[in-house]
């Protein structure tokens, strides 16, 4: 072994055909070698986390993903908070707001808090807010300006009489009492949508297309959505 090893380092330093061969044959394994380990250190590194799990609020991540696993659809039913019956979402003539939200997350509660109020009296707007995670806990929205300065409040798991409740108490907090404006609650909601961000929010064009927006917006960013869609017709 000592010696085939000492032929081929004698063999790269030489300057005669042969050893020109393998001075060839070298570099190549050399650069073979240096990519590999590149790639690996780069694997290593990843994109930067961006964490995308259900049970933590998420701050701005504005995308476009594809649309839900199940697809949009008017059929889709979660249970409506007055009544406590499985019932539809609510289209608007012009526009309708979907929010998919946790009762605990500081996101939704800006959003529902500042934000909702900055859409409400569009002419054809219907806002459906669904909180789709099971656990309790009213989060904190802070004020308007920072924005999202607040505090998640997450509680234990509660069974959908136990989300009833606590959705109940989050409307007489927000003031989401105005005729066009529907509460729900769906524990299914989170894998239905694939929900990956409190809040996920969706602007659905009165042609069915929705634009789907991951995380939190403030108030102008919500008008400036909806400028965009309503163009859409």
């Amino acid at each position: 072994m000592a010696k085939k090893s000492g032929k081929l380092l004698q063999g790269a330093g030489s300057t005669g055909p042969q050893g020109k061969r393998h001075g060839y044959w070298l570099w190549i394994l050399v650069a073979v070698l240096a990519a590999a380990a590149l790639a690996l250190g780069y694997r290593s590194l990843g994109p930067p986390s961006s964490n995308k799990v259900p049970g933590k609020s998420n701050t701005l991540s504005l995308r476009e993903p594809p649309l839900p696993r199940s697809g949009f659809t008017w059929k889709y039913q979660a249970y409506a908070l007055n009544s406590g019956k499985p019932a539809v979402l609510v289209p608007g003539h012009r526009i309708t707001v979907v929010v998919l939200m946790a009762s605990w997350c500081l996101y939704c509660a800006y959003v529902d808090r500042y934000v909702l109020p900055s859409l409400l009296h569009t002419p054809g707007i219907q806002i459906n807010v669904v909180d789709v995670s099971p656990n309790s806990g009213i989060g904190d929205p802070g004020p308007k300006t920072p924005a999202f300065s607040g505090k998640d409040h997450m509680g234990p798991a509660v069974s959908v009489t136990g989300m009833r409740q606590v959705m109940n108490t989050y409307v007489k907090k927000f003031g989401l009492r105005q005729p066009n404006v529907h509460v729900f609650v769906d524990p299914r909601g989170i894998n239905y949508w694939n929900v990956q961000y409190f809040p996920t929010i969706l602007f659905v064009t009165a042609k069915g297309r929705p634009l789907r927006i991951n995380g939190g917006i403030t108030p102008a960013q919500a008008q400036s959505y909806l400028r965009q869609e309503l163009g859409k017709g």
